[in-house]
C-alpha cells in the first residue's frame, strides 16, 4: 500500500499565530529552577506544527536561502530556524542550512564586497588602534569546530508566554570557523591592560532613529579569561568567506558559549573594567525566574549545557515499517559527548546509541545513530546525552521568564508513524505570502480613544511606538519589534507589554498614564483584529 502525506496547515493561520519572534508577551506565574523540593513544571504545551514552507515567496531570502529548509519566525529583524527534517547527519551544518538569527535588519550587502577593507577597533591594549581585516589575516591563523545554538532554542516548550522567537530544536548548527585568535590580536597591540576583566564586543549594525544606543545595540561582554583562552576573529565559515547573514566579513566567535555572544559584524572588541550596559547585556539574555525583570545581578547566557535532540525521524512525515534509522545530535558547552541513549517507551528504558563521524572536539556536536524495529503506528522518541565530565542532561526544563537554556530531554521527544511502506511525500505547495498586509492608512474607522492611541503609537509617546514595530495603518515600518499585522497581540498583551517592557522596548508605564496605555492597546488589537 502507498501512503502519501500532504501538509495541508495554513501558513497565514501559522504564522498569525504568533510565530514571529520578539513579540510581546506578558509573563503569566511564578517559577525558577526545578530540584527535589519544587514541583515538575508544568507538561509543555503541544509544540506546533510546522508548517509548509513555501516552495516560492514574494520575496528573495538573503544569501540565496532556500524557504523550503526554514521556519519563518521574523523577516526585520530575520529570525529562521532550520525545519528538524532538513537538519541532516553530517556533523558539519553547511551555511545553507544553518538557522539565522539577528537582533538588527541586516546590514547593507555592500560591507562583504570588498571583505579586506572592513575595520575592527581594539581597545584595552598598550596601543589601541583600528586594523583592517586585511592586516588581521596576518597575524594568526587557527580553526575550531564549535556548536553555534541561539539562547532561546527550545523556547516553543515552555508552558507560559514567552516573549521571543518559539524557536524548536532548530536553532542551532554545527560549524568550523577560521580566524585570528583574539589573543593573539591582544599580544600583536602589546597585550591586554592588567586588572580588566571584560572583553566587550560591538556589531557594525546602523542603530534605528529615534531610540537610544543602549536599548538596541549588539553589544556583549564575556570574561576576559575567556575572551584569550579560545576565542576567534572569523572570517571563514565552513572554509567558505561569512556570508552576510551569518555575521561576515568578520564575526566574534566564543567556542561553547551561546550565539547571543558570537557578535556578528564585529566593530569593536575592548577590553574593560565592566560589562557593557546595552540592554542585550545587562537586561536581555539573564537567566531570571518568571516574572522577574532582567538585572545584571541574573546569570548571563554564556556557556551552554549538555543537550541533545533527534532530528530523524522528524515528525513531520511518516515512516516506512522496517529498520527506522535513528540519528540526532548531542553536545555541550565544552565538555565533549561521553554517551547518548535514546528510548521508545517515555523513558521507561534506554538503549545506547553509536556517535557517528568524526570527533571535532570539545565545543563540535556528535551526530549518534540507532537502528529500531518499531510496529505500524504512533511512536515516540527521546534522547539524553552526559559530556566526558559526566554531566546528565535533565530530563525537565528549568522554568525561567523567557525560555531561555532549556536542554531538557522531555520537551524535544519527536512523534511519528510508522507505516506500510512505500512512503511518497507529496512536493509541498506554494505557501501563502509570508508578509502580513493589514489595513491603509486612514482606512479604519477609530473611535476617540483608539485615535489618541494612534497618536501616541505614531508620533506622542517617547519613542513613538512606530519606531520599533510595523503596523500598516500607522504607516510604520519598525527595525527592531515585530510586524504587529502578522503577530496580531491581544489588547491585554499590548498593554502589558507597552506598561513593563519587552526586549529592547522601553517600558512605558513610568511615562504614559493607565489611560494612555489602554488608547494604545485599543488602537492596535483595532487595526490587527478588525473589530472594537
Amino acid at each position: 500500500m502507498n501512503n502519501s502525506h500532504s501538509p495541508s496547515a495554513s501558513r497565514r493561520d501559522f504564522l498569525r499565530a504568533g510565530v514571529l519572534g520578539g513579540g510581546v508577551a506578558a509573563a503569566a506565574a511564578l517559577g525558577c529552577r526545578v530540584d527535589a523540593d519544587t514541583p515538575p513544571p508544568a507538561p509543555a504545551p503541544a509544540p506546533m506544527p510546522e508548517p509548509p514552507s513555501p516552495a516560492t515567496a514574494p520575496f528573495r531570502l538573503p544569501d540565496d536561502l532556500d524557504p523550503r529548509n526554514f521556519i519563518l519566525h521574523g523577516i526585520e529583524p530575520l529570525a529562521l530556524e532550520t525545519r528538524r527534517d532538513k537538519a541532516g547527519a553530517s556533523v558539519v551544518t553547511p551555511a545553507s542550512l544553518l538557522f539565522v538569527r539577528n537582533n538588527l535588519p541586516l546590514p547593507d550587502a555592500s560591507i562583504v564586497e570588498d571583505r579586506d577593507a572592513w575595520t575592527l577597533r581594539v581597545e584595552g591594549v598598550a596601543a589601541p588602534r583600528e586594523v583592517a581585516l586585511r592586516e588581521l589575516r596576518t597575524w594568526g591563523l587557527e580553526t575550531v569546530a564549535t556548536v553555534l545554538q541561539c539562547s532561546g532554542n527550545g523556547r516553543q516548550f515552555f508552558a507560559h508566554q514567552v516573549a521571543g522567537s518559539p524557536w524548536a530544536v532548530g536553532a542551532a548548527g554545527c560549524v568550523l570557523w577560521t580566524g585570528v585568535p583574539l589573543r593573539a590580536v591582544a599580544e600583536r597591540l602589546g597585550g591586554a591592560t592588567a586588572d580588566l576583566p571584560f572583553l566587550t564586543a560591538t556589531g557594525g549594525e546602523e542603530l534605528p532613529e529615534g531610540v537610544e544606543r543602549d536599548a538596541v545595540v549588539v553589544e556583549r561582554s564575556i570574561p576576559r579569561d575567556k575572551a584569550l583562552d579560545d576565542c576567534l576573529l572569523a572570517w571563514e565559515m565552513n572554509g567558505e568567506p561569512i556570508p552576510l547573514t551569518h555575521g561576515g566579513p568578520l564575526r566574534l566567535i566564543v567556542p561553547g558559549y551561546y550565539g547571543c555572544n558570537q557578535i556578528k559584524y564585529v566593530k569593536q572588541v575592548a577590553f574593560a573594567a565592566s560589562e557593557t550596559t546595552a540592554n542585550i547585556m545587562s537586561h536581555s539574555y539573564r537567566f531570571r525566574p518568571i516574572g522577574e525583570a532582567g538585572s545584571a545581578s541574573q546569570r548571563s547566557m554564556w556557556e551552554m549545557d549538555v543537550k541533545s535532540w533527534i532530528n530523524s525521524p522528524s515528525g513531520r512525515h511518516p515512516v516506512a515499517r522496517g529498520p527506522v534509522q535513528v540519528h540526532g545530535v548531542a553536545f555541550s558547552g565544552g565538555g565533549g559527548v561521553g554517551r547518548v541513549e535514546v528510548s521508545s517507551d517515555g523513558g521507561a528504558t534506554w538503549t545506547e546509541a553509536r556517535l557517528t563521524g568524526p570527533d571535532l572536539g570539545r565545543y563540535a556536536w556528535r551526530q549518534f545513530h540507532l537502528a529500531l524495529e518499531l510496529d505500524n503506528g504512533t511512536h515516540s522518541l527521546l534522547s539524553r546525552a552526559w559530556d566526558l565530565d559526566g554531566n546528565e542532561q535533565p530530563e525537565l526544563r528549568t522554568e525561567n521568564h523567557r525560555g531561555y537554556g532549556h536542554n531538557g530531554w522531555r520537551d524535544a521527544a519527536v512523534t511519528f508513524e510508522v507505516v506500510d511502506g512505500p512512503v511518497i511525500i507529496a512536493p509541498e505547495d506554494p505557501a501563502d505570502s509570508l508578509l502580513a498586509f493589514g489595513p491603509e492608512p486612514g482606512s479604519v474607522e477609530l473611535d476617540a480613544d483608539q485615535t489618541a492611541g494612534r497618536a501616541l503609537f505614531t508620533q506622542d509617546a517617547s519613542p513613538p511606538c512606530g519606531t520599533c514595530h510595523t503596523l500598516s495603518e500607522a504607516d510604520t515600518k519598525g527595525t527592531v519589534g515585530p510586524n504587529l499585522n502578522l503577530f496580531a497581540p491581544s489588547e491585554e498583551r499590548v498593554a502589558t507589554a507597552v506598561t513593563n517592557g519587552v526586549g529592547a522596548m522601553p517600558p512605558y508605564g513610568g511615562s504614559l498614564s493607565a489611560d494612555q496605555i489602554r488608547q494604545v492597546a485599543s488602537y492596535v488589537r483595532r487595526i490587527v483584529g478588525g473589530g472594537h
